[in-house]
């Protein structure tokens, strides 16, 4: 599997990386690309989404090791799996941080965009 941080996604650490209370984001991201190099989809599967055939979308719980409050208040990490080939980074944002959860609308934006790039 590869594994592939969009610019969003990349974007999106540098916002975080900028508080103290997120300076360990990179160690816990490495848990969950960890798990995906080695085959295994983890989190939940997000149903609902106008995604092209052979893919699929997750969210995964990832607790912040810099507050130690546990997966319920750390962080979603949403990532895109074209079926065993690519697995793209999409966005990762705080539980905490209401003004950056995506929509499933924007979700779907921002996987046509990423889909496009690489055309």
């Amino acid at each position: 599997m590869e594994i592939i941080a969009t610019k969003y996604f990349k974007a999106d650490i540098k916002f975080y990386l900028k508080k103290k209370k997120f300076s360990k984001i990179n160690d816990d991201i490495d848990t969950v690309t960890g798990e995906l190099e080695q085959g295994n989809f983890v989190g939940d599967k997000l149903e609902g989404l106008n995604l092209p055939e052979n893919t699929a979308a997750y969210k995964v719980r990832v607790a912040n090791s810099s507050t130690n409050v546990g997966k319920s208040h750390g962080f979603r990490i949403i990532y895109y799996v074209v079926i065993e080939e690519k697995i793209y980074l999409v966005t990762i944002y705080s539980k905490k941080d209401d003004a950056r959860v995506p929509s499933d609308k924007q979700i779907e934006l921002l996987i046509k965009a990423i889909l496009q790039e690489e055309e």
